[in-house]
């Protein structure tokens, strides 16, 4: 990266910051890929000078093997604050809700009767941060944070013949694509970087971030001023103002949006005879309304439009009063 002209900085054995992510994860593509077995070969030759050609033996070259490996998957977070928010929740879902099949189908071995290993999982708390470790016989694979920003799943190889790799084999004289035990060679590096941090980090996309009330509402507590104008503090958690919280994020306003009348109707408020009366109603919700935009919560949309809500749906409507619809 130094070379590419790419800023990083660096903590201990990762990466807290790094100015271009996608070039940087090209370059290990690169690496994943390289013919290590070729290139260590070349090295050897500088070294024991009888390997090559000009030596005039025929010797066998070296068998290059790794004994034991570690493939890493970082999750960069902006500060430590960040990752203090999600990291908790995600520890717990995972000592909680992932079970031996959950370990053996991250660590690509099938979930049927004729496995008869162990599958054992840890939650520990050590002066550096909190790891939650799942073991499969020798293997393992386990998450901890690192360096305060950073989210780290580690897949542990110790034995590569408890995975199974696609490859070109003879066999009684027929040449094709089997599923055969990986081998201690480099030349099986490349399918060590199994997708087993990928397939870990998948299964934890689906836990929720809890987010105290306090983080929720304190951003609307407080006054605000927009275009010169003061503007008071919502009170969500009141009575009146929660009953119209709730009216506005109806799920039927998802996809056109709401108007005075709609929110008057879901408020069932009193449809008086008096004029007089009906123009109070909708003030009194035209100043809610005014207070929501001042907020950010709403936004207020004019005319024959496409608009594009919060789940993705899309749609098109006309404004059918003066004050037009609103979009949450």
């Amino acid at each position: 990266m130094r070379k590419a002209g790419i800023g990083f900085e660096q903590r201990d054995n990762c990466f807290v910051w790094i100015q271009d992510v996608e070039r940087a994860q090209q370059m290990l593509a690169d690496l994943e890929g390289r013919k290590w077995e070729r290139w260590l070969q070349s090295l050897a030759c500088r070294v024991n000078p009888l390997l090559g050609k000009a030596g005039g033996l025929d010797l066998h070259p070296y068998y290059w093997s790794v004994s034991e490996s570690e493939y890493a998957t970082d999750v960069l977070f902006r500060d430590a604050a960040a990752l203090g928010r999600v990291y908790p929740a995600l520890a717990d879902h995972a000592i909680k809700r992932f079970g031996s099949r959950d370990v053996l189908r991250f660590l690509g071995r099938r979930t049927n009767s004729r496995f008869n290993g162990e599958v054992s999982s840890s939650y520990l708390v050590r002066a550096e941060g909190l790891r939650v470790k799942h073991w499969l016989q020798e293997n393992s694979i386990k998450m901890y944070d690192k360096e305060g920003s950073v989210l780290r799943v580690e897949t542990t190889i110790n034995n590569a013949r408890r995975f199974k790799v696609r490859k070109m084999t003879v066999r009684k004289g027929i040449r094709r694509m089997r599923w055969i035990p990986m081998r201690h060679a480099v030349a099986d590096l490349d399918r060590r970087v199994d997708a087993a941090n990928e397939r870990y980090l998948e299964a934890l996309a689906v836990v929720e971030e809890p987010s105290p009330a306090r983080v929720l509402l304190d951003a609307v507590s407080r006054p605000v001023t927009r275009n010169k104008r003061p503007y008071r503090a919502l009170r969500p958690v009141s009575r009146s103002e929660a009953e119209f919280f709730e009216a506005v994020l109806g799920g039927q306003f998802l996809l056109k949006g709401f108007t005075n009348r709609n929110l008057g109707e879901r408020l069932r408020m009193c449809r008086s005879v008096e004029a007089s009366e009906r123009r109070r109603q909708s003030a009194r919700i035209t100043r809610l309304l005014r207070l929501l935009r001042a907020h950010g919560l709403i936004r207020k949309v004019r005319d024959c439009k496409e608009i594009k809500c919060i789940n993705g749906a899309s749609g098109k409507w006309c404004s059918s009063t003066r004050h037009g619809r609103h979009q949450v």
